[in-house]
């Protein structure tokens, strides 16, 4: 007598095709959520860092960020990249938290939590163990933001000037010169701790001041 054959067994979410997994985490899964985003949540957490200094405060700003994208998911129409989108949701979400007007976001969707605790271990050793990687995030965190975004996108995230265009809304050219510049006010800023000076770090914040842009200003990007 030959047996039934068992149902097969529904794949894992992680293994489902995005289209699959902006399908159903636009009616609330936030596992297909949690799958879509993972692997963007270093990013997120280092762009985070850039803002705040602090793992901890970082990991509550990216947790903010990715539930603003969750409960906004329903909004993607795939006019861009998945990436692209969750990129510019999450920058919103960190410039207004710069401006003070953070949202209490995390109530009882505390799923999302894990999903930046996973990512978290890993990264903070690599990062909190290098004297000079803390040197380089906190000059960086001097930067005005119109040019510390790019600069971490470009420099940590190995992003292309495309790729930052598309998240910024503005012209490549535009990407180029924010980055050319915080380059040159990050390394104003690095030989200005070296000499105990510290005119420079009042003028890193403002974009009305252009900064020279040598090549011996020019300073080692923040590393991962």
């Amino acid at each position: 007598m030959s047996r039934e054959p068992k149902p097969a067994s529904p794949a894992p979410v992680a293994r489902l095709p995005e289209e699959r997994l902006l399908e159903r985490a636009r009616k609330g899964d936030v596992g297909a959520f949690e799958a879509l985003v993972a692997p963007h949540v270093p990013t997120v957490r280092r762009l985070a860092y850039s803002f705040t200094r602090n793992w901890s405060d970082a990991d509550d700003l990216a947790q903010d960020a990715l539930l603003r994208a969750y409960r906004s998911i329903a909004s993607f129409e795939g006019r861009s990249a998945f990436s692209t989108w969750l990129y510019v949701v999450v920058r919103s979400a960190f410039l207004d938290a710069k401006r003070g007007r953070r949202r209490p976001e995390r109530e009882a969707d505390g799923e999302l939590e894990q999903v930046v605790d996973t990512a978290s271990e890993a990264q903070d050793a690599l990062v909190e163990r290098k004297d000079e990687t803390e040197r380089l995030w906190a000059a960086l965190e001097r930067l005005d933001p119109i040019f510390r975004i790019p600069l971490v996108f470009f420099a940590v995230e190995g992003m292309s000037y495309e790729e930052i265009a598309a998240i910024e809304d503005v012209p490549i050219g535009t990407v180029r010169s924010r980055i050319a510049r915080a380059r040159a006010q990050l390394g104003e800023l690095l030989a200005a701790e070296e000499s105990g000076g510290a005119g420079v770090a009042d003028s890193a914040g403002s974009q009305g001041t252009a900064a020279p842009q040598t090549s011996s200003n020019r300073s080692r990007s923040p590393s991962s």
